[in-house]
C-alpha cells in the first residue's frame, strides 16, 4: 500500500507492519509545517540544538539521540523511503517497543528549502552533512549540496561558535568541501564523534578501502 507524507512525498510500498508504525509514529515527529519551528513547544525544553541534513537511513541521527539525551535532534529529509528505515529503528515489528527517544523530531523537505523556511538566524548549534552525493562526473558538480550558496546560508544558520560536521569519502569533493568552509571563514579543527564512522556508508567506505574525510567547521 502506498501512503504520503503531508508534504505528499511518497514511501513507496510498505508491509501493513510499516505503515501501522509510520501511521503510529510519523505524526508526533514531523514538524515539516511551514514557518520557524518552535523549539521550546516543539520538544517542551530548551536544550542545545543538533541538525542532520539528509539523514538517509537514520543509523546516524537515532544512535545520536539514545545517546545525547540532553540534546535535541532534527532530521532532515527528503524521501519518505528514509523515513520509513528510521522508524524501523525506532520499532521492533514483533510487537516489543524499542524506547523510543523523545528528543527526535523530523522536517520532511528539501534541505535548503528547510533550512531557509523553518530555522531562525542563528538557531542551531551543529549541523550534519555525513556522505552527501559526490555527483563525481564534472558536469553534475551544479548538483552538489555544498556549494558557496549552501555554505552561506549554514553560517546565517549556526550560533556563533556552531559546528558543521562534514564527511566524505570522495576525495575531489573533500577538497572542494575545505576550500568552501574556509573561504566563507569558518575555522577546521579535528572532528571528535565517533559515531559518524558507524554509519553504513562509512563502513562501505572502508571495506572498499576509500579514505573518510571528516571536518569540523567552526563559525
Amino acid at each position: 500500500m502506498l501512503i504520503r507524507t503531508t508534504s505528499g512525498r511518497r514511501a513507496g510500498r510498505l508491509s501493513s507492519a510499516q505503515k501501522e508504525a509510520l501511521q503510529r509514529i510519523l505524526p508526533g515527529l514531523d514538524i515539516s509545517a511551514p514557518g520557524i519551528v518552535d523549539l521550546r513547544a516543539v520538544f517542551g525544553r530548551e536544550a542545545p540544538l543538533h541538525v542532520e541534513v539528509g539523514f538517509g537511513t537514520g543509523e546516524f541521527l537515532y544512535n545520536m539521540a539514545r545517546r545525547h539525551g540532553d540534546i535535541n535532534f532534527i532530521g532532515i529529509e527528503l524521501y519518505l523511503s528514509g523515513v520509513v528505515k528510521l522508524i524501523r529503528r525506532m520499532v521492533d515489528y514483533d510487537n516489543k517497543r524499542r524506547p523510543l527517544p523523545e528528543n527526535i523530531r523530523l522536517i520532511i523537505k528539501d534541505t535548503r528549502e528547510a533550512l531557509k523556511e523553518q530555522f531562525g538566524d542563528e538557531s542551531i548549534d551543529c549541523i550534519y552533512i555525513l556522505f552527501p552525493d559526490p555527483w563525481p562526473k564534472k558536469r553534475h558538480h551544479k548538483r552538489r549540496l555544498i556549494n558557496s550558496e549552501f555554505v552561506s546560508l549554514l553560517k546565517r544558520k549556526l550560533k556563533k561558535g556552531g559546528v558543521a560536521v562534514v564527511a566524505t569519502d570522495h576525495i575531489g569533493y573533500a577538497e572542494t568541501i575545505e576550500e568552501t568552509f574556509i573561504e566563507q571563514g569558518f575555522l577546521k579543527r579535528d572532528c571528535g564523534i565517533p559515531e559518524v564512522y558507524e554509519t553504513k556508508y562509512a563502513r562501505k567506505a572502508l571495506r572498499d578501502g576509500r579514505k573518510i574525510a571528516v571536518f569540523e567547521f567552526v563559525k
